[in-house]
């Protein structure tokens, strides 16, 4: 039973990975360029220097692996410095959500509870 748990632990980790590429070469072809929704306000100089720290002037594969270290190793250290009062992800960038303009990992802290009570209790 024990190994029939690591086993299909580690053949978890590379189907994660591949489905979080598929995700992320999806939205990568949605036909709308993420700084559409940057008010008309904001001059084209600051436009340009935010698209230099999203990389979206970058390769593909230097994107999607900023992404996989922003969510997978410093948004992890986020959540460790929250409940344990450490400062690891000091001066860090976090990944924000375009909807709501908060930091991803605090939405997913607020509603893991919920989400865990449903799973359990089906």
């Amino acid at each position: 039973m024990l190994t029939f748990t690591i086993r299909r632990l580690l053949i978890s980790i590379p189907t994660l990975l591949l489905i979080s590429l598929i995700i992320f070469l999806l939205l990568n072809l949605a036909p709308n360029d993420p700084m559409a929704q940057v008010p008309l306000t904001v001059p084209p100089e600051v436009k340009e220097k935010m698209r230099e720290a999203l990389g979206l002037g970058q390769p593909l594969y230097v994107q999607f692996w900023k992404w996989l270290v922003q969510f997978f190793w410093i948004e992890p250290q986020v959540l460790i410095d929250y409940y344990f009062g450490t400062t690891f992800s000091e001066g860090e960038l976090r990944v924000i959500s375009w909807q709501t303009r908060s930091p991803v990992m605090d939405m997913i802290v607020q509603r893991l509870p919920q989400t865990l009570w449903v799973v359990g209790m089906s």
